[in-house]
């Protein structure tokens, strides 16, 4: 009789789990659905966005949105190339810029380069999801260290 309630007891954490894993990008409601085409230009966002000390900026990079979640900033933007050359030049300039590259991955429609430095680890998330030609869709993350 014991064992009926422990079940369901993990079937519903099991489940509650699942729900909140969610699709892990944080901005559902503006970015579409998973996989979908998107408009990424959009109006650049006034103000310091509240990227690490010395983190690069290059004019290819527009911010459009940058938010506070928890500890964690994250800034949205896109970037005026193709997901190729967004991501060798992330990858350049984050490393010029002092920050240790802890972890980069270039894939067919994404790719990541993770640094750490300033007090900051984080990431840089590259998606080629934009409706709009020779344009990368960018999020970065950033929190303490």
């Amino acid at each position: 009789m014991r064992r009926l309630p422990m079940l369901v007891m993990f079937v519903v954490v099991f489940t509650l789990a699942l729900t909140a894993c969610g699709s892990g990008d944080g901005d559902n409601e503006s970015e579409g659905a998973e996989g979908a085409k998107i408009d990424c230009r959009a109006d650049a966002f006034e103000g310091d966005p509240g990227l690490p000390e010395n983190f690069p900026t290059p004019a290819e990079f527009t911010v459009t949105k940058s938010t506070e979640e928890g500890p964690t900033t994250v800034v949205v933007g896109y970037w005026e190339s193709d997901l190729e050359e967004a991501y060798n030049e992330w990858k350049d300039q984050v490393e010029e810029a002092g920050f240790d590259v802890t972890f980069d991955e270039k894939e067919d429609k994404d790719a990541e380069v993770a640094y750490k430095g300033s007090g900051k680890t984080g990431i840089v998330q590259l998606r080629d999801r934009c409706s709009e030609d020779e344009v990368t869709y960018v999020r970065i993350t950033s929190r303490p260290e």
